[in-house]
């Protein structure tokens, strides 16, 4: 955090101020996380009133706190606002304001997390880089993302999540990206936005933002869909795909795609080079080009790339990790799950081909008019794959679990279950010892309770 005290970040944002001055180390909002030196800030929630916390963030050594006029701690710093989520937003901002490095934005309906890690293994190399930490990508997570920017920061990386219209503007205007990143405009959210025009139409809020001389780092694939907003910026687009797709300038050649790793061959206007990936998946591939295209954007070498790609590692937990339990290997995906991020998944199953290959699938949320069909693609995907065990969890996945079977797949290798201690039940029974597993759904699902049971 930027050496600041609190009667300094009082003044700045327009807020009383109460007590002693002292120089905060963090800004915390959760009372189980205060380190001595931390300033608390109270936050109303649904359930919890973040005030009453404020003597137990004192006892652990906060040095002050954020809060309404009536919760009075004499002689102790004290910001006083009523609404700790608008101060904490104004906060950010300013901190923002300060901050005079290339800032980066993630966005996309997938891969999010995967690109956020992925460049921030390139640009760590040479660089003092503040990202996202795990999903704190909403309207209080990105500004306490901000608060971390420091003297010694060169560049800030924010993974922007949104569900409804108008959130993502919001977002782009407390980080103002000089850079962006869109993954990719999917299905997910369009029980809330209508359909994948209306994602388009959301993710694009970001485009406004983004300065002349900056960048957005884009599929190709979605260019249709993002047409009608291409001209709401006077940043360059950066187009990305496979070899076969059109209007592409940064493309994956020679792909070799395994269990553990993808290696294929970087072509763009800044020439060709080689690239080897430890993610598995053609997906990952595609992640990899858009990190690559705004790294090269950014100013970093080939070289330089090629070396944080090549030793990357999820920063995100619950995120494809590779679990060794016994001979069994799980491959944790736990966190979300969506038609697409599903089936691209299920093919990274395929290739262990020596073993028997088992997903546990749960209820996808959030499809809107996608709800059955996208259930029902990710069935079809398993049967196409030939895989040899597929449990369905959650009242959705029926669909799942029926296209599955008209689709080819013997009955008898569709398994269905309501929740997920029905299907750890099964699997604690019924899992083959030298079984690879992929395990998936919708966070609601509570997937992960399947993998920490398992192990």
């Amino acid at each position: 955090m930027y050496q600041l005290d609190t009667d300094q970040l009082a003044h700045a944002l327009g807020y009383p101020h109460k007590g002693e001055a002292k120089i905060p180390a963090r800004v915390v909002f959760d009372s189980r996380e205060v380190c001595p030196g931390d300033l608390f800030v109270a936050i109303q929630g649904d359930r919890v009133n973040g005030a009453d916390y404020i003597p137990t963030a004192l006892e652990k050594g906060a040095i002050g706190y954020v809060a309404g006029a009536q919760y009075d701690h004499p002689g102790v710093a004290h910001i006083v606002a009523e609404d700790g989520l608008a101060f904490m937003q104004a906060l950010g901002r300013f901190m923002r304001i300060r901050f005079q490095g290339p800032v980066i934005a993630v966005t996309g309906s997938q891969g999010k997390t995967s690109c956020k890690d992925l460049l921030t293994h390139v640009l760590r190399q040479d660089h003092q880089v503040v990202v996202t930490h795990e999903n704190q990508n909403n309207e209080l997570g990105l500004p306490m993302t901000l608060t971390r920017l420091t003297e010694e920061t060169e560049i800030l990386i924010v993974e922007m999540g949104m569900s409804g219209f108008g959130e993502i503007a919001f977002l782009a205007n407390i980080a103002w990206p000089t850079h962006a990143l869109i993954t990719n405009i999917g299905i997910v959210h369009a029980e809330i936005l209508g359909s994948q025009a209306g994602i388009a139409r959301a993710k694009s809020e970001l485009f406004p933002y983004v300065p002349q001389n900056g960048t957005i780092a884009v599929r190709a694939a979605d260019q249709d869909l993002l047409a009608p907003y291409l001209k709401e910026t006077a940043a360059s687009f950066l187009w990305t795909g496979l070899e076969a797709e059109a209007n592409t300038r940064y493309s994956a050649r020679d792909l070799d795609l395994d269990t553990d790793h993808s290696r294929f061959r970087f072509c763009g206007p800044e020439g060709t080079f080689p690239v080897d990936l430890p993610y598995a998946g053609q997906h990952q591939v595609e992640n990899a080009l858009l990190v690559i295209a705004t790294a090269l954007a950014l100013g970093e070498k080939p070289e330089t790339i090629q070396k944080g790609l090549a030793g990357a590692a999820p920063l995100s937990s619950n995120r494809m990790e590779q679990v060794v339990s016994g001979q069994r290997l799980i491959l944790n995906d736990s966190y979300n799950a969506n038609p697409a991020s599903v089936q691209a998944t299920l093919k990274v199953l395929a290739g262990y081909k020596d073993r028997p290959r088992w997903a546990c699938i749960g209820n996808m949320y959030e499809l809107g008019p996608y709800e059955k069909t996208g259930h029902a693609a990710v069935g079809e995907t398993f049967a196409a794959l030939a895989l040899e065990k597929l449990i369905c969890v959650g009242d959705l996945t029926k669909d799942t679990a029926q296209a599955a079977i008209a689709a080819g797949l013997p009955a008898e290798a569709v398994v269905t279950v309501q929740d997920s201690a029905e299907a750890l039940a099964y699997l604690q029974a019924h899992l083959p010892a030298d079984a690879v597993l992929l395990v998936k759904g919708s966070h609601s699902m509570h997937m992960d309770t399947i993998v920490g049971g398992l192990i």
